[in-house]
Formats: C-alpha cells, sequence, structure tokens
C-alpha cells in the first residue's frame, strides 16, 4: 500500500511540471544559464569581418543585469547615470521589465520580451559558452553593412 501511495504522488509531480522545468531536463545547456549576468561589451562586425566595440559598459552600466531562472522567466536591469553623475535605474518607456526564454536547437535562445510600455518582441540569438562563467549572445546584423552583433556577459551569481 505504502509503494502505491509513492508512486502515486511521483506519477502526479512529475504530470505538474512545466515547459521550462520539461525544457530544463532536455537541455542540459539550460543549466549553465540559469543565474545572474553582467554585459561585458557589445560589438558589431562588419561584412569585412572587421569588429568594432559599441558598448564596453563601463561606469553605471556595470550595474546592469540579466537574471535567468529556472522558471523559464528572465528579468532585466538596467543602470544610467544622471545629472549629478550618479547611477539610477533606466526607466526609460521604452525598458525591457521581464520576459521568457528557452534554449532551442542549434544553439539558439528564445528570449521574449514585455516592455514596460506594452510591446512585446521575440529574438532569437545565437547562445555560446566561452568557458564555464562567460557567454556570448549574436544577433544578425540590423544594417546592410553588418553581418551580426554579439553581446557577451559575465555571471556573476
Amino acid at each position: 500500500m505504502q509503494h502505491i501511495l509513492i508512486l502515486t504522488v511521483a506519477v502526479l509531480l512529475g504530470a505538474c511540471s512545466t515547459d521550462a522545468e520539461r525544457a530544463l531536463e532536455e537541455n542540459p545547456d539550460s543549466e549553465r544559464l540559469i543565474g545572474t549576468w553582467k554585459p561585458m561589451r557589445l560589438v558589431a562586425v562588419r561584412q569585412d569581418g572587421t569588429s568594432h566595440v559599441l558598448d564596453s559598459y563601463k561606469d553605471c552600466g556595470e550595474r546592469n543585469r540579466w537574471t535567468f531562472a529556472p522558471s523559464g522567466r528572465f528579468s532585466k536591469e538596467e543602470f544610467k547615470e544622471n545629472e549629478q553623475g550618479s547611477c539610477e535605474p533606466n526607466t526609460a518607456a521604452a525598458s525591457i521589465e521581464t520576459g521568457s526564454w528557452a534554449l532551442l536547437e542549434k544553439e539558439r535562445l528564445s528570449l521574449f520580451f514585455s516592455y514596460t510600455d506594452g510591446r512585446k518582441e521575440l529574438f532569437t540569438p545565437a547562445i555560446r559558452f566561452l568557458d564555464a562563467t562567460t557567454m556570448r549572445l549574436s544577433y544578425e546584423g540590423a544594417a546592410p553593412e553588418m553581418e551580426y552583433f554579439y553581446g557577451e556577459y559575465v555571471r556573476v551569481d
């Protein structure tokens, strides 16, 4: 009788798992993504192969964070310098509030952004883990002369 009760509880708990939890079980790289990340640099790569650093996230940018939760949700915090020279949260009208994520096949990350102004967008950058604490997200170029852009992030938690 006790074995039947334990089996029943195990089956019910398994049936209650979320899509994000199933994706986590199916893709071990999901475990590597979970945590808090700090942006290090944003780089544009031209079609001729040359690159240019667009942002190196110094000063207030060093406080920016992306946090990926096991539930498949993420949040993003951005900071900017105010008129007095202090850092404060960037509350611009189109700032990202929250979103959801999932790792896809062929090393792609699905990022569904929900903005504070009500807009929603889906991005699917390529994701590559450079080492245990560094990842790179690559996006297709938005201008004809740009091949792609990438952001590098370092795990802080």
